[in-house]
């Protein structure tokens, strides 16, 4: 691979990062969403860990723990077994991918250049299979994307989103950074920490651990950005235009 090619999707992953981090978690509570699990039968939080990890399959308490990294494990094991006694994972799963869907109908089917960015984005999704070293991404990337431009747009993002998590992941192990070390490190945020099944004492961010957390983003941005190295030159400047774009569009 090119340096020219390396540097241009860097790049677009600096263009496009708030973005594929924010627009795919835009339907995970949605009201709507949350409704559709009610008639499931999962509350709002269950239907988030059945829908979104569902496409991991019917997996064992460690591949869980492994594929929500950021989660206290004894947390996400019981919720996941709760979420199991429901539903099973593939339908939690396919039911989920609906609300995402409906979800980019309802909110960019009005966005110009939406049939560009479903295009880009499944392009990269497609390009890319991290397989067990990304579980939520590759499980994504395995489901049927809708034929519809603004629903596959969202599939596609989600898929991306969970590329980017599953990627940083791995970087936060490179640097040996146990999951509450990173929440600690990126919420800042007692409340988040707390969500994620986390009880004090918390860890200290001193210098040492804050620096170790910068080089883990810096390796997270190399390797989202050679995900984006598939695009060409004029693909790479439409999806660092369009991705913004779309975020500003949903407020």
């Amino acid at each position: 691979m090119s340096g020219s090619r390396m540097d241009t999707a860097r790049t677009t992953n600096l263009a496009v990062k708030a973005a594929v981090q924010q627009i795919a978690p835009k339907f995970f509570f949605d009201p709507l969403t949350t409704a559709r699990g009610a008639e499931l039968g999962y509350d709002g939080l269950q239907f988030y860990i059945a829908g979104r990890g569902g496409v991991i399959g019917d997996a064992s308490d460690d591949i869980v723990v492994d594929a929500f990294h950021y989660f206290e494990p004894g947390t996400i094991a019981a919720m996941w077994a709760a979420a199991a006694k429901i539903g099973t994972a593939s339908d939690a799963a396919a039911a989920y991918a609906e609300c995402c869907h409906a979800w980019g109908r309802a909110k960019l089917a009005d966005f110009d250049g939406v049939d560009r960015l479903a295009e880009i984005a499944g392009k990269i999704a497609g390009a890319n299979d991290l397989g067990a070293t990304g579980r939520l991404s590759s499980g994504w990337r395995a489901l049927q994307a809708a034929d519809d431009a603004p629903a596959a747009a969202m599939h596609h993002l989600q898929t991306l989103r969970e590329q980017r998590a599953d990627l940083h992941a791995l970087a936060l192990r490179a640097h040996r950074i146990a999951p509450l070390e990173a929440q600690v490190g990126e919420r800042k945020n007692e409340g988040m920490i707390k969500f994620f099944g986390w009880t004090e004492p918390f860890p200290e961010l001193d210098a040492e651990l804050e620096a170790r957390r910068a080089d883990a983003e810096t390796l997270t941005d190399d390797l989202v950005a050679a995900t984006y190295a598939v695009l060409d030159d004029a693909e790479s400047a439409d999806f660092a235009r369009l991705a913004p774009a779309a975020l500003a569009h949903l407020g």
